[in-house]
């Protein structure tokens, strides 16, 4: 994480700009293998090289979804000498997702500072999904799920991606803006050998609307 850091600060301090814009707003995003739309919000910076050319960076953090369906897990007795040995518990798995990116945009139409224009861009991308599961009742003080057969823990992406949007300048009171990418995962490691994976996917769509303000020194 730190070197993919890096790079997006050596992009923009090769830049040579007097103006640099705060974002913030709302996010939509699909797993192509996900039932349902994860819902959250994002925030960033940009900064144009020029009005037709800008780097940005974003922190988006979309809520945990949760499963359709529940697991069956087995717990096992802490004493041998519990009756049963063993029991069957479920588990309703949930899952969110943090993505930290940066890439570039290029604007067409009044560009980056005027009224409406178009943009589109690349992307590279970190994404950390966290993973946790809400097991149903039993009795903890007797009976544990094994560490090997947990379903909690973290999934641990790279991927790249581009992404197009409107814009529109007003004035004295910033920027209104919508955009919307794709994103493939090219890379994905669970933290653990059996983290829950159902509700994640490779292939992901996003959609961002926010509001924008540049400040000029």
């Amino acid at each position: 994480m730190r070197n993919f850091l890096i790079i997006i600060v050596l992009l923009v301090s090769g830049t040579i700009s007097a103006q640099v814009s705060f974002n913030a707003g709302g996010t939509l995003m699909k797993g192509f293998s996900a039932p349902n739309w994860f819902t959250g919000f994002h925030a960033g910076f940009e900064v144009p090289r020029d009005d037709a050319l800008s780097f940005y960076g974003r922190v988006t953090h979309l809520f945990h979804q949760r499963a359709q369906d529940s697991i069956t897990f087995n717990a096992q007795a802490i004493d041998l000498g519990t009756t049963p040995i063993a029991m069957s518990v479920k588990g309703l798995p949930s899952m969110n997702y943090t993505i930290i990116e940066g890439g570039t945009r290029f604007y067409l139409g009044n560009g980056f500072d005027f009224g409406f224009a178009a943009y589109g861009g690349t992307n590279l991308m970190l994404v950390l999904s966290k993973v946790k599961v809400n097991y149903s009742n039993f009795n903890e003080q007797l009976y544990e799920i094994q560490s090997t057969e947990r379903a909690d823990g973290g999934i641990f992406g790279i991927g790249a991606g581009l992404l197009g949007g409107v814009k529109y300048s007003v004035p004295r009171y910033g920027t209104f803006y919508f955009d919307a990418g794709i994103s493939y995962m090219f890379l994905a490691q669970g933290t653990q050998q059996f983290v829950y994976s159902g509700l994640y996917s490779t292939l992901l769509f996003t959609m961002n609307i926010g509001y924008r303000y540049d400040l000029v020194w």
